[in-house]
């Protein structure tokens, strides 16, 4: 499957990581088992991420790119472009399964996309030339601010951005329930912004600050969740381009990863509802500790 490929393809990997994926070190006969053998991992652990990543409104850059570095022994930025490519994937599969459920905002979702594929744009672009790490650290305790409101509605630390017009959005439930929301425009776009520019700088989607955002201002956490899915399908496609013109996607894990999150991505939606909205908030706070420290452990403390 993958001998035959230009070394172009292989950008970003180590050259030890190479010959296991390629069969380079291993007898002619051990090659295609090897390479079965990576290919299936690849697909396995891209599906389960997607699930998670549909369940809690997340594209799912906070594994993609770990799991691409340390298992596969992705050079971080190549890992960060396949990541954001790999999200396009899985984004999309969820949000269409949300969207048959009648969970999507369209008219948040799009104020929110516009700022963020601008931001996502300029940080892409920026992680070529500066030392990201100061930006990422800031970032980070961002995300523990926003992982203890999830988890601590009472503390109430993120704020709603109360100027300017408001927008009045209508979240009807199955059972035919209806709850009316004025959402600020302002508020929308400054977590718009605050998430895209995120994502090109991390690899991840920037759903870590659309969902909290709207929790924030009353949005039901399932509404929130096929949202936030929404709004980083622009974002994440900004981000995957740019790096795509740096060189740094890798095809062939690209394909393996991209099917695999997207199955996973149409479970996580389909299950996703079926969990109490309590459970999903405190997963999902838990999961933005995780993702807060492994970003300082990765991107600050290892420079990587």
């Amino acid at each position: 499957m993958y001998p035959h490929l230009k070394l172009s393809d292989w950008r970003g990997i180590s050259s030890k990581k190479r010959a296991v994926i390629t069969g380079d070190s291993s007898p002619p006969q051990n090659r295609q088992g090897q390479q079965m053998i990576v290919s299936l991992a690849a697909f396995l652990i891209s599906c389960g991420i997607g699930v998670i990543a549909a369940v809690i409104g997340l594209g799912g850059g906070f594994l993609y790119v770990p799991t691409l570095t340390l298992i596969f022994g992705f050079d971080p930025r190549i890992a960060v472009g396949t990541s954001l490519a790999v999200m396009v994937f899985s984004s999309f599969a969820a949000t269409v399964v949300y969207r048959r459920q009648g969970r999507v905002l369209y008219k948040a979702a799009a104020v929110i996309a516009i700022p963020s594929i601008a931001f996502s744009m300029l940080a892409s672009v920026i992680t070529s030339y500066i030392d990201t790490r100061l930006i990422i650290a800031l970032f980070a305790l961002a995300l523990l601010a926003m992982a203890f409101e999830m988890l601590i509605p009472a503390l109430h630390l993120i704020r709603k951005i109360g100027i300017g017009p408001l927008m009045a959005l209508s979240c009807r439930d199955l059972d035919g329930t209806e709850k009316i929301i004025q959402i600020p425009y302002a508020h929308l776009v400054v977590w718009g912004a605050f998430g895209g520019f995120v994502s090109g700088v991390t690899g991840t989607s920037g759903g870590a600050y659309f969902v909290p955002a709207l929790v924030a201002l009353g949005v039901p956490v399932h509404w929130a969740v096929a949202t936030s899915l929404l709004a980083v399908i622009p974002t994440v496609v900004t981000g995957a381009s740019v790096h795509a013109f740096l060189g740094h996607v890798s095809v062939p894990f690209l394909v393996l990863y991209g099917a695999g999150a997207g199955m996973g991505a149409c479970l996580g939606a389909y299950i996703a509802p079926r969990i109490h909205p309590d459970h999903i908030r405190k997963f999902f706070g838990v999961m933005l500790i995780f993702i807060a420290v492994l970003m300082i452990q990765q991107k600050v403390l290892t420079g990587i």
